[in-house]
């Protein structure tokens, strides 16, 4: 999987080098993404998280109006909340959190889209995506600092898969972005249980994520 992922630049640096002679591009991007959850129940109250992408983008031309492109990128997700009390360990002892949880989660996404312009400068493209996790930590405000989530603890599936829409302007080798992802399918199950420890059900999440991002074609 990961020689896979590895691959893909190459392939698009492959096709730049091809594009001299017209319809091949290939670039650099990265930015800022907002990044929350959407859960069933909404008992969290999740708030977008702040933090960042960063990757390459290979794209054909293959009409005046009409590419297709391919996104391999970086990118830090998750979402934040307040507890009303959550049980941790503190110094070795047993303690309640009050306050901002905030969740990390990193992810390799590869990202394919069809794009058109309407107008030279302006480009409207959508298509799937699917994300691997490779990292997942938890932050209790100021009182516990980022801690990796082991595997066996994760509450979070190791691969996401969605849909995304971009929206972006052409000012010669720059592009700036503005990307949606929507994810479709859940991305964890937590059992859910009242303060006896009775069980509620099951809470399930889909990822939300907004990027703002800025490129350089080559």
């Amino acid at each position: 999987m990961f020689k896979f992922i590895i691959g893909l630049p190459v392939l698009a640096l492959s096709w730049s080098l091809c594009g001299q002679q017209g319809n091949f591009s290939f670039g650099v991007q990265g930015g800022p993404m907002f990044a929350t959850v959407q859960q069933d129940p909404d008992v969290l109250d999740p708030k977008f998280r702040t933090a960042f992408f960063a990757g390459a983008n290979a794209r054909y031309a293959f009409h005046k109006r009409w590419a297709v492109q391919g996104d391999v990128q970086f990118s830090q997700r998750g979402f934040h909340y307040k507890t009303p009390g959550t049980p941790i360990i503190l110094n070795g002892q047993p303690a309640i959190y009050k306050g901002r949880i905030d969740q990390k989660i990193s992810y390799v996404d590869v990202i394919a889209q069809v794009e058109f312009r309407p107008v030279k400068y302006i480009g409207i493209s959508v298509g799937p995506y699917v994300s691997w996790k490779v990292h997942e930590a938890v932050r209790y405000g100021d009182v516990v600092g980022w801690t990796k989530i082991d595997d066996e603890l994760s509450l979070v599936k190791d691969v996401d898969f969605g849909a995304s829409a971009k929206l972006s302007g052409y000012l010669g080798p720059v592009t700036l972005f503005v990307s949606w992802l929507h994810g479709l399918v859940e991305t964890s199950m937590v059992s859910l249980s009242d303060e006896n420890g009775t069980p509620l059900g099951w809470l399930t999440t889909k990822n939300r994520a907004l990027a703002v991002g800025a490129g350089y074609n080559f």
